[in-house]
């Protein structure tokens, strides 16, 4: 099946999140012949299908090299993607996590919150304040928090939600869904997460 795709979306398609611009638009025809693509024998979930343009295939990035421990960055400056083994020289716990979200002077609540299911683990989820929520995530490694992730990006593309602030640290994901957005309290959260990422605890 033939369709068209403007020529400034594969530089977003295929490196995910980071912010890459092409050149002026265009249209190209592809095909979207490629069912899946699978890492160690692991379909991986993927939010956007890989796709065939002049018998070559176009794939996410982002998602595969994480997925095989590696980690991406955008270099703006030389304009490249540059890839890296990811550095994993500790995991953290729930415990840590809410122990560095405590120490930015946010109290948090045990809450029974219903949210996704992510790589067969269920969040511990928190509420501050009064309708402020916080969803933990913890995997037993890198890897199996990038798939975590990678499932939330399908849920995300297939569903009408309230995308929250999704923070990735080691072996755990964040997620924070804002009430009252004038509290800024992702700030206070990127505060948490990067400590917790130069942590060598």
């Amino acid at each position: 099946m033939k369709k068209f795709v403007c020529g400034f979306l594969i530089g977003a398609f295929l490196f995910g999140s980071i912010n890459a611009f092409a050149e002026p638009l265009y249209q190209i025809g592809v095909s979207f012949n490629v069912k899946e693509i699978s890492v160690d024998g692991n379909s991986l979930p993927l939010a956007y299908r890989p796709f065939n343009y002049n018998g070559i295939t176009y794939a996410p990035v982002r998602a595969i090299v994480e997925s095989l421990g590696y980690e991406t960055e955008w270099n703006a400056e030389t304009q490249s993607i540059e890839i890296n083994k990811a550095k994993i020289n500790s995991l953290v716990t729930v415990d840590m996590i809410t122990q560095a979200i405590k120490d930015q002077g946010l109290s948090l609540n045990s809450h029974k919150l219903s949210y996704y299911t992510l790589n067969n683990v269920v969040p511990i989820s928190y509420q501050i304040g009064e309708m402020e929520h916080v969803h933990i995530y913890v995997y037993k490694s890198y890897e199996e928090r990038v798939r975590g992730r990678l499932e939330f990006e399908v849920i995300k593309e297939k569903t009408d939600m309230n995308v929250p602030f999704v923070y990735e640290v080691k072996n755990a994901l964040i997620f924070y869904v804002p009430f009252n957005k004038e509290l800024h309290l992702e700030k206070k959260l990127k505060t948490v997460t990067d400590l917790l990422i130069t942590s060598a605890i």
